[in-house]
């Protein structure tokens, strides 16, 4: 199968994929299969040395997934937003300016943020169904997804996810 287009992704959401097991197994491991991921430095540095990190080492090791360094530009970015935004999001920001990819960004500030400097990000679960309309990533695996991560979310954005799944 012919691996699709490359996102770069927040903390938050690599930590999605991370965390919860399809079949006892990180859900990267199965959207690797449809899909390039990318991460900002300070987004490896901010995920840590825990459970994120034994995860992605290897996946770094055998060129899964790609490490890009943060851009020292725009410094505005840091000078106004660096109180109220990680460095993780702010490093994706640039980056997704930078290299012109799709940043994947749940956090509500810095999804906001990141539309100011015309970068249009998209959240985590509208990125599973990017994923099954795009990529053919199973709808069956997407929905599995959505639902376990469900809590992460306003339970609000839940009934019209899964309508969209089923289209």
């Amino acid at each position: 199968m012919a691996v699709a287009s490359n996102y770069l992704l927040d903390t938050g959401p690599l930590s999605i994929l991370c965390s919860f097991p399809l079949n006892a197994s990180p859900y990267i491991y199965a959207i690797l299969q449809y899909t390039k991921i990318t991460l900002a430095d300070s987004v490896i540095i901010e995920a840590g040395r825990g459970k994120i990190w034994r995860i992605v080492s290897p996946l770094f090791k055998t060129g899964e997934i790609e490490s890009t360094t943060t851009p020292k530009e725009p410094e505005i970015l840091d000078l106004s937003y660096g109180n109220d935004l990680g460095l993780g999001e702010r490093s994706t920001i640039k980056s997704a300016m930078q290299m012109g990819l799709t940043a994947i960004i749940d956090d509500r500030d810095a999804f906001v943020v990141a539309n100011r400097f015309a970068v249009h990000p998209i959240g985590f679960q509208d990125w599973m169904v990017m994923l099954s309309r795009e990529v053919n990533l199973p709808t069956k695996m997407a929905i599995e997804i959505v639902r376990s991560s469900a809590n992460q979310f306003p339970k609000m954005f839940l009934a019209h996810i899964l309508k969209l799944l089923s289209e």
